[in-house]
């Protein structure tokens, strides 16, 4: 993934299984995969994005997540905003049954049975329309009309404003799929078209990066500070050394993205909870352009598919020392490479404020007897959800 970066590629076999991704920036490889990645890497990391996603975490957080505590329906909600500058509305009090969030879980659901199944299985069931490929053909279905419709609803957005941003948005910030549209000039410096299916696949290829591994995430987060007493009253204390001292700091409080900056041990059991559980993808496929030797000694060839189990490489103790199970220390490496997460700030950003608002103002207490394991799935889920009980530490 680093040292030996163009030798391993995703392959068509790859793209074949997540074709509902389309020509997104994850089914890429060589030159297109440089050419998106870069495109994207320049709106995502513009200020007016990164102020669209500070005030829309803020929003989400004190509006959102805390009358409502449900870490999956909050990352939805809060990829949809940021990516399309809409809100599906998922997370409500009545919490709404959407459409577009199961035919998204539906998807996800059977890219990894066809993992599983030898491709002329599930090939000959995507043919007659039965079983698992029908399910992602209705998903696929919604999935397009709801995307469809939010294009056209920005277009019609971007026209009934004009060309030119104003003074609110400059501040306030706007969505990607703004940006994109916004520099759209027919044809982009690289040569890439921008179309509608584009769009398309760039919105569902961000929309799965960014909803359940960030909630997915903040799941396994707090059951390990939770589950780790002493990380817990380490966090609590830096988040008090934060408040300023002319405020009261025995009191609930949101924290803005900017006031964890400095949040240094937040950062590192963040980090930590990631390599035990490498929520993004627990594991990665490559296959070799040319033949060539691992690491480990293994000799790999074209014709061969290399699986990396991050999730069993994060409990190494040749790696990561004795203990590697228990301790949540600064001890994380953060070494993935070219293809290394693009929105890893963006969800860094929405994991602090989110921890913090949890840690800083609630008392968690698992339900005793609930089981934790994880699920097998593309994104490394917690089997059976966290059940706790939560009690307000200022009340």
């Amino acid at each position: 993934m680093s040292a030996n970066f163009q030798n391993f590629q995703k392959g068509p076999e790859f793209k074949k299984i997540f074709d509902v991704l389309g020509d997104g920036i994850f089914n890429a490889d060589f030159d297109l995969w440089k050419n998106r990645r870069k495109i994207a890497k320049t709106l995502i990391t513009h200020h007016t994005f990164h102020n669209f996603l500070v005030k829309t975490n803020c929003d989400m957080v004190k509006n959102g997540l805390v009358p409502c505590s449900i870490y999956k329906r909050f990352t939805f909600d809060t990829t949809c905003i940021l990516v399309t500058g809409f809100d599906p509305g998922s997370l409500s009090v009545d919490l709404n049954n959407i459409a577009f969030m199961k035919a998204m879980n539906d998807a996800g659901e059977v890219m990894v049975i066809r993992n599983l199944l030898p491709q002329c299985v599930w090939k000959l069931q995507k043919w007659h329309g039965i079983g698992p490929e029908k399910k992602l053909r209705d998903a696929r279905e919604v999935i397009d009309r709801v995307i469809g419709k939010y294009i056209l609803m920005k277009h019609d957005e971007l026209r009934a404003k004009g060309e030119k941003m104003n003074e609110n948005e400059e501040e306030e910030g706007v969505d990607l799929l703004a940006s994109y549209i916004a520099n759209d000039d027919g044809e982009t410096k690289t040569g890439l078209i921008f179309y509608d299916k584009f769009l398309r696949d760039t919105i569902l290829n961000f929309m799965i990066a960014g909803r359940d591994t960030t909630s997915s995430g903040l799941t396994w987060f707090i059951w390990l500070v939770v589950t780790h007493p002493e990380i817990e009253k380490k966090i609590r204390e830096e988040l008090k050394a934060i408040i300023s001292l002319g405020e009261e700091g025995d009191k609930q409080r949101l924290f803005k993205g900017g006031e964890l900056k400095n949040a240094i041990y937040l950062h590192a059991a963040l980090c930590e909870s990631l390599r035990l559980y490498p929520v993004p993808v627990p594991f990665q496929l490559k296959i070799p352009q040319e033949p060539d030797v691992l690491p480990s000694g293994h000799r790999v060839h074209p014709n061969m598919r290399v699986m990396v189990i991050l999730y069993a490489m994060g409990r190494m103790e040749s790696v990561w020392g004795k203990g590697a199970l228990d301790h949540l220390t600064s001890s994380f490496l953060s070494n993935g490479g070219p293809r290394i997460c693009l929105g890893k700030e963006v969800a860094f950003t929405q994991m602090k404020a989110v921890a913090a608002a949890i840690i800083h103002n609630y008392h968690v207490e698992m339900v005793k007897g609930h089981e934790v394991c994880p699920n097998v799935s593309v994104i490394l889920y917690m089997k059976n959800g966290f059940k706790v009980r939560i009690r307000n530490r200022w009340t």
